[in-house]
């Protein structure tokens, strides 16, 4: 995963334990700012809190729509009294401001986990005018000399000053919302052109503004640059994150590869992130003998920021080693498969044992040692990098830095003994990664590492002995987990024992049975959540709900509801009723299939508000933001799939002559070439599949062959197909799957992206046109759904949506049935080490597993569908089926 998405996600993590959450619905202590600030205002100013904010706004003084603004940075230690002489400077002078709302949200906000665009913000000030920005930039760098704090990385800091910065940007926030519900920011130009309000990590400035501080510009990233005095020649950034950023660069004297790692002054927790890599550079000097960690080359500062230079190594990180290995990542893994890979763990993990008991013989624990932070060198050989949480007994604190999923839920670090005891539950917790990668669940769920093991063991023929080691050293009292050097020369012992035939693995064999109500378990939960329901989300959801809105089909009340009917179950009680309130409260939701109107309409069609529905759908041109996007999730395709549906609920022709004209826009924006038809927007990423595709334009295309009876818009959604399916690679077994973009690494067998989206809609060609061309592809790429594990077990991008298309190819394919309902039963035994028992029901972890959700793309809600349809029938979601025609075993179509 992108190390910028995994730090968005972290984001969200640092408020609930057990969902995400944003830092704005945390209670806060007002005693740390807001109290004295209030005491600082005079009567007649306003304050309120929004979000991670709190505004103090002067009496009759509008806030203009745009202009400059000043940030005001500080170090955590003299944030209160920089609050204090920035507000009584700022009410002297009637400018409106707004301060982060507490102590713990500022050291937040300081953090190596914030965004990086707005790290380092603790104030903002809104002045009136560009007289007024003069005029107020002057008086805090005089008034805030000598002080400190984070440089912000978005802005330009005011010259002669630490803390004082600037930007241009919005400020009352000019913007328009996407198709897809977001909120797109905007400037205006001199003479009223639209121009994006970039808030980014780094300063953009409109051309038509000129910078009052023009020669005061520094380079504050290393990308593209040479730096200690032209010796190292940056070549690209590995990573970024408001500390500082990761770099692969060229040692010019030396002529060789290196590492370079980026401290920014003032930003972390109570360790700065300088003093930590002060620390690792000494740390890995001290080491350097050893040959387990990369050899220090050079540590120096340029401008404010701190560098460490160190050995390029060549290799894998031991996550990307053992993806490459993972025997159930295979669809015909065989005993002997299990057993090579084994081998190859054993010697890997024999060696990580060995390098963690020389660093433990150092007197250094490593405190951040996950699967992220070992690399397996070509030859086998391994190393540890990243040391910067690394302690060296009697000189170091603990930073408390750690990787979800690999310390313990109370850690002891209170000495060294207690300190290799943590590592050795780091190293279990390795160990259990190479069993399954779904470490970031066991925050939620410590039980879930055993019962993952045991089910891997029964599922793929591990030894038991793996099952004790990794429950040996994840004990939850320290002192009883044993040295991994042990366990790996026990573990080898029993390995010499492992079948290495030909014979498949046990979770290709045989029968499975079904998961005890877990639909309705998994149902319950939500209704209990329910029950808790928010004005910003309806049950708890992925991140994305918080980015746009609680209504819509994939992370919103639409898709709850969706799940419900589709199931045939009654929604608890108000949801309906919420859906109905946010669909007329007048907020512009987008207008796209699974995020916007034109889902949520959809849902309510289904639920019988007919009048509310068409009045969404009536509302959303086919001329506004929808063209921006051709794909059915998160576009044109969608939204025109909806005007069917309400064509198919209403009879209304206006419904299909929308549909129409999305298909004839469709048709201009993506001409054939050679029989094959591809969307482009012009930039870098084309995506694959059934969610923002050529595969889902194809869907929308066919149902609108089906509803006007033109066989135009057949032949272009076969040649819409046609472009995706030339997309594809090849598995672990050499069968077919499919990429997540035109000209990308990633091969996925899901739902939204990957072989189950790109099939779902091979079938229903099949099913419409009998062509034995579509049941060829349906026979040669079907291994690639042929799983029993995967790392999710959401319906949008894992294995409850591998088994909704399996359920599709039972009906298009019913000579072959029994099969593809035999191997969804073992899609559903795969998801049942996810299901976690919590007060009110079940529940799964939605995306990268760090927290528990309940919407329908990532959670409860489309796992619970998909267990209906698996055991009582029903349609799929979203894809008209029932207009679809239907073919007896013979293969003959017979119309719904």
């Amino acid at each position: 995963m992108p190390v910028e998405r995994r730090t968005e996600l972290l984001y969200y993590t640092a408020v609930d334990r057990d969902f995400f959450e944003i830092h704005g619905n945390r209670a806060i202590d007002e005693g740390d700012f807001v109290e004295p600030v209030r005491r600082t205002l005079p009567a007649d100013w306003r304050m309120h809190r929004s979000g991670v904010w709190m505004h103090c706004l002067p009496p009759g003084a509008p806030l203009p729509m745009q202009g400059w603004k000043i940030h005001v940075s500080s170090v955590v230690s003299t944030a209160g009294i920089v609050l204090s002489i920035t507000a009584a400077t700022l009410v002297a002078m009637g400018v409106a401001f707004k301060f982060a709302v507490d102590a713990r949200m500022h050291a937040s906000m300081n953090g190596k986990r914030w965004p990086r665009g707005a790290s380092g913000k603790f104030i903002t000030v809104y002045p009136k005018d560009p007289k007024a920005f003069r005029e107020v930039l002057e008086e805090l760098q005089a008034v805030l000399a000598g002080f400190v704090g984070p440089y912000i990385l978005s802005d330009r800091r005011c010259p002669g000053s630490s803390v004082v910065h600037y930007r241009f940007g919005g400020i009352r926030g000019d913007h328009a919302v996407s198709a897809g519900g977001q909120r797109e920011y905007f400037l205006r130009g001199p003479h009223g052109e639209r121009e994006p309000d970039v808030r980014a990590a780094y300063v953009n400035l409109p051309d038509w503004v000129r910078d009052p501080f023009p020669s005061d510009v520094p380079a504050t990233e290393a990308s593209a640059l040479r730096l200690h005095a032209g010796r190292y020649d940056v070549r690209s950034a590995l990573a970024f994150s408001s500390a500082g950023g990761i770099y692969l660069a060229v040692d010019r004297d030396m002529g060789r590869r290196v590492v370079i790692k980026e401290a920014r002054p003032h930003v972390g927790g109570a360790q700065s992130s300088t003093s930590l890599l002060l620390k690792e550079y000494r740390l890995l000097r001290q080491l350097a003998s050893s040959g387990i960690t990369p050899a220090p080359v050079a540590y120096f500062l340029e401008w404010e920021h701190h560098y460490l230079v160190e050995e390029y190594i060549e290799g894998q990180t031991l996550r990307r080693w053992l993806a490459a290995r993972y025997p159930w990542l295979k669809t015909r893994a065989t005993r002997a498969d299990v057993a090579r890979f084994l081998h190859e763990v054993c010697d890997v993990f024999a060696r990580i044992a060995q390098a963690l008991e020389t660093v433990h013989a150092a007197r250094i624990t490593l405190g951040d040692f996950s699967f992220h932070n070992i690399m397996v060198e070509d030859d086998g050989r391994v190393r540890i990098i990243d040391l910067e949480a690394a302690v060296e007994d009697g000189l170091d604190r603990p930073s408390g830095l750690c990787t979800p999923g690999f310390a313990s839920r109370a850690p002891q670090r209170d000495g060294h003994a207690s300190a290799c005891a943590e590592d050795r539950y780091a190293f279990g917790a390795n160990l259990f990664a190479a069993l399954m990668p779904v470490n970031a669940m066991l925050p939620l769920d410590p039980q879930a590492a055993s019962r993952f093991a045991r089910w891997m063991c029964g599922g793929m023929g591990y030894p038991d002995a793996l099952v004790d080691a990794v429950t040996l050293l994840l004990d939850g009292e320290p002192a009883r987990r044993p040295s991994p050097v042990a366990v790996m020369q026990d573990l080898r012992r029993t390995l010499a024992e492992l079948p290495i035939d030909d014979l498949p693995v046990a979770h290709l064999r045989g029968a499975v049975a079904p998961v005890d109500n877990a639909a309705g378990e998994l149902f319950r939960y939500i209704g209990e959540r329910a029950a808790h329901a928010r004005p910003d989300r309806y049950v708890p959801a992925d991140p994305q709900v918080f980015e746009r809105h609680p209504w819509g089909v994939a992370y919103g009340a639409a898709g709850i509801l969706h799940a419900y009917q589709r199931s045939g179950r009654s929604a608890p009680a108000g949801l309906l009723e919420y859906l109905v309130a946010g669909a007329r409260s007048g907020e512009d939701r987008g207008s796209d299939l699974m995020h916007g109107d034109a889902g949520i309409a959809w849902t309510l069609l289904d639920a019988g508000e007919h009048e509310l529905a068409v009045r969404l759908l009536r509302a959303s041109p086919v001329d506004g933001p929808i063209r921006e996007r051709p794909g059915l999730h998160d576009g044109l395709a969608g939204w025109g799939l909806a005007r069917i549906a309400a064509w198919r609920h209403t009879r209304d022709a206006s419904f299909l002559a929308d549909a129409v004209a999305a298909g004839e826009a469709l048709l201009v924006s993506g001409p054939a070439v050679a029989g094959k038809r591809g969307w482009h927007a012009g930039d870098t990423y084309q995506p694959v599949g059934l969610g923002q595709g050529a595969t889902g334009v194809a869907l929308f295309l066919l149902h609108l062959s089906l509803a006007t009876d033109k066989g135009r818009y057949l032949d272009a959604g076969r040649e819409a197909l046609a472009f995706d399916l030339d997309h594809h690679g090849v598995n672990a077994d050499g069968e077919r799957t499919w990429r997540r973009e035109v000209d990308g690494v990633a091969l996925l067998p899901y739902l939204r992206h990957g072989t189950a989206g790109v099939l779902a809609v091979v079938a229903r060609f099949l099913v419409v046109t009998g062509e034995d061309a579509y049941r060829d592809i349906l026979l040669a790429s079907e291994p690639d759904l042929m799983r029993g594990h995967a790392i999710s077990p959401g319906v949008a991008d894992g294995l409850a949506g591998i088994g909704e298309t399996l359920l599709d190819l039972a009906r298009a394919l019913p000579d072959r049935a029994a099969h593809y309902l035999g191997q969804a039963h073992r899609i559903a035994a795969g998801i049942e080490p996810f299901l976690v028992r919590r007060p009110g029901g079940l529940v799964v972890p939605g995306t990268e597993l760090l927290r528990f959700s309940c919407d329908l793309a990532t959670g409860n809600a489309g796992v619970a569908a998909f267990f209906d349809r698996l055991w009582h029938g029903g349609p799929a979601s979203f894809m008209l089926d029932d207009h679809l025609p239907v073919r007896t075993a013979r293969g003959e179509p017979v119309l719904a």
